[in-house]
């Protein structure tokens, strides 16, 4: 018998079939890993946004004016300036409910705000 070396056409496709899916999959997890990255940036500047949202309306919860401020009950959400950063729109409402409109609220004379952050999602 001859003595060969190299490797038939064979090994060679199908270590070639193999590198590819190995590739593939290594791509697909680099691809989903950069998605989570960029939703979870976009998620903290809307919690960061929600929180400059809502600063202005702590100067308006003063005990003299509690009644008659910017955090009257509210049965629709105000619309609050949009704000642009990375190139996405970031929007915001608020909605405001008392004792008479949240029932965790009744007997108390709190109220509950509640803030909505709204962007598009980026697309790879």
């Amino acid at each position: 018998m001859q003595n060969q070396k190299g490797f038939t056409l064979v090994e060679i496709l199908v270590s070639s079939v193999i590198f590819a899916l190995l590739i593939v999959g290594l791509l697909s997890v680099f691809v989903s890993g950069t998605k989570n990255i960029i939703h979870a940036r976009e998620r903290m500047t809307g919690s960061e946004l929600g929180r400059f949202f809502m600063d202005p309306l702590g100067n308006f919860v003063r005990q003299d004016t509690w009644d008659s401020n910017a955090l009257d009950i509210s049965a629709t959400p105000v619309s609050l300036p949009s704000q642009t950063i990375n190139n996405r729109i970031f929007s915001a409402t608020y909605k405001v409910a008392d004792s008479t409109t949240d029932t965790a609220l009744s007997g108390t004379n709190l109220r509950r705000v509640t803030t909505t952050i709204i962007w598009t999602e980026s697309t790879l």
